[in-house]
């Protein structure tokens, strides 16, 4: 290598007077851009340098550093890198992450996208008791809009009682989804789909039983018709309470990511999908009871099991739908069967 920086070169050869000849450090690096330009962590570097390049003043450089995956959420990839922003005097510099849409990405991925930033800037000018990212904004790629926030910083939640020390997770759950749902629905009704009431919430789950012939989703739709949630005010809900986007941290309020799925609607839905219909939430006899008691005594509405079951009722039936033409139908009906026994028990 000859010279120092972005216009040092990498010597290919010498010409007759002896002077090196090849292409710089930049060229380098851009080309190995260009030959990577489908690669996923190509693809979100190049968000990530549109993004500032947006944002920063026209003559500052912009540095971005490895990129790293993250994870895999339900509809989107998440890529990190820091980048380094000079001149930078609207403090851009720092950790993000890009949010780069899955194959299997469904069309109203976008709308989503518009949603969770819109409510994330809402957020902001909360007093919450948890953390939440900066959004910067979203960047066109690949016929999709992607999403660009700050990177926040912790351990994902482990859902498995006792895995991580001093965590209890239901009662991590429980107070996330109390300090959720206290905020209400109606400072969101601008911004995010849903229902004016928990009844209307449960009424329109009730739709994806509509053409399942099966004995359990007969029975299951029975069961469900008989409980239907009250006709209370909704309330503003996460969607997708799950550990991988609850970040614990010393010293720090848990952090929460990833509101695309975020509407308004019945609270036991946000509780329903921590459940899962499962025998054992939190891989432990008697968790349901102990989160509907963690989140009522946190300051979360009193909710019976039985407004639980109901949206976990309606989930196993929308997956046995989803799996009509797989082979995991059977596994579906299954599940539903068990927790119809349960509840009949």
């Amino acid at each position: 290598m000859a010279g120092f920086g972005e216009d040092a070169k990498w010597v290919v050869d010498y010409t007759e007077g002896g002077a090196p000849y090849g292409p710089t450090w930049a060229e380098m690096r851009e080309g190995n851009e260009r030959m990577d330009a489908g690669a996923p962590r190509a693809r979100a570097k190049s968000i990530l340098r549109l993004a500032m390049s947006t944002l920063a003043p026209a003559n500052s450089e912009i540095d971005v550093g490895r990129v790293v995956r993250l994870g895999d959420g339900l509809s989107r990839k998440a890529f990190g890198a820091v980048v380094e922003v000079s001149p930078d005097p609207s403090g851009l510099s720092g950790a993000y992450v890009v949010l780069l849409p899955g194959r299997d990405a469904t069309p109203d991925l976008d709308l989503r996208a518009r949603q969770e930033i819109r409510l994330l800037h809402r957020l902001s000018k909360y007093e919450l008791p948890f953390r939440i990212p900066k959004v910067l904004g979203a960047w066109p790629e690949s016929g999709h809009r992607v999403v660009v926030r700050s990177f926040l910083k912790g351990v994902e939640l482990d859902m498995r009682a006792g895995r991580q020390r001093g965590v209890r997770p239901w009662e991590v759950i429980a107070q996330l989804a109390s300090a959720i749902h206290q905020l209400g629905a109606a400072d969101f009704a601008d911004l995010l789909p849903g229902h004016a009431t928990c009844q209307a919430h449960g009424e329109a789950s009730l739709q994806i039983f509509e053409g399942l012939d099966a004995p359990e989703a007969r029975d299951a739709l029975a069961w469900a018709q008989c409980h239907l949630p009250p006709p209370a005010p909704a309330v503003l809900l996460h969607g997708d309470l799950f550990g991988q986007n609850i970040l614990l941290s010393p010293g720090e309020p848990p952090g929460l990511i990833d509101w695309e799925y975020a509407s308004r609607g019945d609270p036991a839905e946000d509780l329903a999908i921590v459940t899962d219909g499962v025998r054992r939430p939190f891989q432990i006899d008697g968790k349901l009871t102990r989160l509907l008691d963690a989140y009522s005594r946190i300051g979360g509405i009193p909710l019976e099991p039985a407004r639980v079951h109901f949206h976990e009722i309606c989930h196993l039936a929308a997956g046995y739908r989803e799996s009509l033409n797989s082979n995991v139908g059977d596994e579906m009906l299954s599940r539903l069967r068990s927790l119809l026994r349960r509840l009949e028990g």
